[in-house]
């Protein structure tokens, strides 16, 4: 059930990190309702349309998607997938390319209702298959409309360009280093991450981010890798999931594709030696 209590949840209450602090888990989402469930609105929000209404048309990268609450839900078998389709030519959502949008997905985000700072977020995520795919777990700022983006600052955990399932991004973005100057890396992955599910994770604590594909560190950021710039990662973010279509990131759309889904197991934010708090609104 879509329940903040560990002892409710089936998530481990307590463990120990890759990096050998202790963890203890403060909330998490496991999608175990029936088939065909939305997630729970206490803790979610759905951003709907191509960003032009937001005075950001495509999202600030160019996507060709439209989103919609319908295109997640959950599959019965203990995760949450959201779905990317084909429209018809004639669908009645104008984007802001002038044509008809061409796909519709789904972008979820915590904002005014869950805010984290610090400590350990994870999701276990199987990401779609095809050319032109875009899966992202993130974070923003909660100060994002006060600051404006990046001074907000963003921590990508995840994105994967579809057309190449065995590579992995993780960035942050702040001022002076967001955008393609985002400071971050990619690294090779072994398997082919639409096989199967993985879990990406950042642990979050003062002055430094640590990244992590299946508990295997790959990259540590510190204010000094960001130097003469703003480290701006010291307050609250909000978590994102979303699948996006197209785009300066990824790249076209392979045209033989209809259908692509991103599968979300669970997601769960956990203290790091007492290091961590979400605050629920």
């Amino acid at each position: 059930m879509n329940n903040f209590s560990p002892n409710e949840t089936g998530a481990p209450e307590a463990s120990v990190s890759p990096s050998g602090a202790a963890l203890k888990l403060l909330w998490s989402q496991e999608f175990d309702e029936a088939a065909g469930s939305s997630v729970d609105r206490t803790f979610w929000n759905f951003d709907i349309g191509d960003g032009s209404e937001v005075g950001i048309p495509g999202w600030g990268n160019q996507e060709r998607e439209w989103y919609l609450p319908e295109q997640a839900a959950t599959d019965g078998n203990g995760s949450l997938v959201i779905t990317a389709t084909k429209l018809p030519a004639d669908k009645s959502y104008m984007a802001y390319y002038g044509a008809p949008a061409e796909w519709a997905s789904a972008k979820l985000h915590t904002a005014g209702k869950v805010s984290v700072l610090h400590g350990r977020i994870e999701a276990r995520v199987r990401v779609p298959k095809g050319a032109g795919t875009w899966p992202a777990f993130w974070m923003l700022g909660t100060d994002l409309v006060e600051m404006t983006w990046p001074t907000c600052g963003e921590i990508d955990i995840l994105e994967v360009r579809g057309r190449d399932p065995h590579t992995l991004v993780g960035t942050i973005h702040g001022p002076g280093y967001s955008g393609e100057h985002g400071s971050g890396t990619e690294i090779s992955v072994e398997a082919d991450m639409s096989d199967g599910f993985h879990t990406f994770a950042v642990e979050w604590l003062p002055g430094s981010i640590s990244w992590y594909i299946d508990d295997r560190h790959y990259q540590t950021k510190t204010p000094a890798d960001v130097a003469p710039n703003q480290w701006v990662f010291e307050h609250d973010h909000y978590i994102i999931m979303n699948l996006a279509m197209g785009g300066g990131f990824t790249g076209d759309i392979d045209p033989a594709l209809t259908h692509a889904e991103m599968a979300i197991d669970h997601v769960r934010v956990y203290s790091l030696d007492g290091v961590g708090q979400v605050t629920v609104h």
